[in-house]
């Protein structure tokens, strides 16, 4: 792997569902890690408050694709289909030749970026480009703005990611979104500019988490000023809670700074969801991450501070105006009105339309505002072949979300064909644990009690350190979900406990950490907000078009 690899692949992990606080600043380092086709996705966090919970922007994966019949146009050298390993929709288009060809060129500077393809059907628009240079060569160089307006001037959210292809020797990457042509034919403005060049940078760190306490770094480089880094062992996984000031706002955008961890010089790899970007309580860069603590104990074992730096930039835009057309998709579009209610635990939804296009199919339900269904993981069934797939939320609708499933190559979709929809991993989110938790002679040594939350048996480990009051919260039944936050007091004297973890449901840990700051007092009473519980057999089916 190369050093520009390295700098971006180095934040990957298998969880989706993380608070970035710039998602597309943030895509390089999370779509190689999406899951592999056919495996589960990780549904919107439970454990966040609700408003917070649609703000979340699903990453979906699995299996898909698509037969439709349209021109085919000229083969292109590029290797696109590297680009979308879990979007098998976009890679039968493109393995079919389909799509829009463009091959629009600017050239700033040296460097020529072409806008070779576009691929838009009624549920997204892909566009496809490449970055080479007339010398040398843009293998380091990565653009951190890529942007598109329609036709009123409008800007178009969407991601983007970026890859080089030593083949072709060219940065190829695509710019995709939800928004579609709400005519046939639509013109819009692609823009990618900020094209930065960036190496990796490491500074040794004087740690060892082991020992319990937290380690405090003055770094003054590179536009990072602090670093405060505090351990917290949990049975086999020891967590890593970084947090770092900056005094350039600019490096702060593009640092993205983790903690490597090294056995022997060779790189450790995290064991459990990783966590970065979250705004700290003075707007420090934090960051989670979790090792076997079975390695951390062992010889040979540094820490560094790993982060990206700024090597070359071209302050460019490379500017297309471009013409799109959806209705090369047509003939393998589907629209169905559906009105199907779907019920669990008080809670109601509402298929109320399904699109079947080449690339993906999508069933938008509607519900109460801000109200979560209590299941986890989704999948359709389409002619006894289930397709996994996952949710996000309309931010200007609370009332409405949207389930996506990527269509499987070679999977012909006829619209008498039977298809099912399916939420399973059941969870549920429950208020009725009333019952203070009573901590008593705090201190710096960690002390536990168990009380009862919901019928369950939650062990409460509490203990004083830097001044800060640490409760974390655990149960040895798996059905125990987790508590959300504590706090303390009511109305004008509340004080919430700040949530230490990002919790996960259904990954086997239902340990959660609130820490309240310059807490002096030797003894506090708790309250929780809510807790949840889990029942991974629980599956619910409606069927859709039913088998005839």
């Amino acid at each position: 792997m190369d050093k520009a690899e390295q700098t971006f692949s180095r934040f990957l992990d298998d969880n989706q569902e993380m608070a970035y606080p710039d998602f597309d600043k943030m895509w390089e380092r999370i779509e190689p890690s999406l899951p592999s086709e056919r495996s589960a996705l990780k549904a919107v966090d439970l454990s966040l408050p609700k408003k917070k919970r649609y703000r979340k922007v699903a990453i979906l994966a699995a299996s898909a694709a698509i037969l439709v019949a349209t021109p085919v146009f000229a083969a292109f050298t590029y290797n696109w289909e590297s680009l979308f390993p879990h979007r098998s929709g976009i890679q039968a288009v493109l393995q079919q030749g389909l799509g829009q060809v463009m091959d629009q060129s600017v050239t700033h500077q040296g460097i020529k970026l072409t806008v070779n393809k576009a691929i838009v059907d009624d549920n997204r628009t892909v566009i496809l480009y490449s970055l080479s240079a007339q010398k040398g060569s843009v293998k380091d160089m990565y653009f951190t703005e890529v942007t598109m307006k329609d036709s009123q001037g409008k800007v178009i959210e969407g991601n983007r990611f970026q890859r080089w292809d030593e083949t072709t020797q060219s940065m190829n990457g695509y710019f995709e979104t939800e928004w579609t042509p709400k005519q046939s034919e639509d013109d819009v403005q692609f823009t990618a500019q900020k094209l930065h060049s960036f190496t990796t940078v490491e500074r040794e760190l004087d740690f060892n988490a082991m020992d319990g306490q937290t380690g405090s770094f003055a770094i003054h480089q590179d536009g990072i000023d602090n670093l405060t880094l505090r351990p917290f062992e949990q049975g086999e996984k020891t967590l890593l809670k970084s947090a770092i000031t900056f005094n350039d706002p600019e490096a702060k955008a593009l640092a993205y700074p983790n903690i490597a961890v090294y056995k022997d010089g060779v790189l450790l790899k995290s064991d459990g969801h990783n966590v970065f970007g979250t705004p700290g309580e003075h707007g420090e860069y934090t960051g989670q991450q979790a090792f076997k603590t079975e390695e951390l104990k062992a010889s040979g074992i540094s820490y560094k501070l790993s982060y990206t730096k700024e090597t070359r930039r071209v302050d460019e835009a490379w500017t297309y105006q471009l013409h799109l057309d959806r209705k090369q998709m047509l003939s393998g579009t589907i629209k169905r009105e559906l009105n199907i209610p779907m019920e669990d635990s008080g809670i109601t939804m509402v298929l109320k339309e399904m699109l079947i296009t080449p690339t993906q199919i999508r069933v938008k339900v509607s519900h109460d505002k801000y109200v979560q269904f209590p299941y986890k993981n989704y999948e359709l069934e389409i002619d006894g072949v289930r397709l996994t797939g996952g949710s996000s939320h309309n931010e200007k609708d609370p009332t409405e979300s949207i389930y996506r499933f990527e269509r499987p190559i070679g999977m012909e979709i006829k619209a008498d064909k039977p298809i099912a929809f399916i939420a399973s991993y059941q969870v549920q989110e429950h208020k009725d644990a009333k019952d203070l938790i009573r901590l008593t002679n705090i201190n710096e040594k960690k002390q536990t009690l168990t009380t009862q939350v919901g019928g369950y048996p939650v062990v409460w480990t509490y203990y004083r350190q830097d001044n800060n009051l640490f409760v974390q919260s655990e149960s040895a039944d798996p059905s125990f979900g987790g508590v959300n936050q504590t706090y303390m007091g009511k109305g004008k004297d509340e004080l919430l406990g700040k949530p230490v973890t990002a919790n996960f449901n259904g990954d086997g840990n239902n340990r959660a950490i609130d820490m309240y700051a310059n807490y002096e007092k030797n003894e506090a009473e708790l309250n929780i907000f809510w807790y949840y519980t889990e029942k991974p057999e629980q599956s619910l089916k409606v069927e859709i078009i039913p088998a005839n």
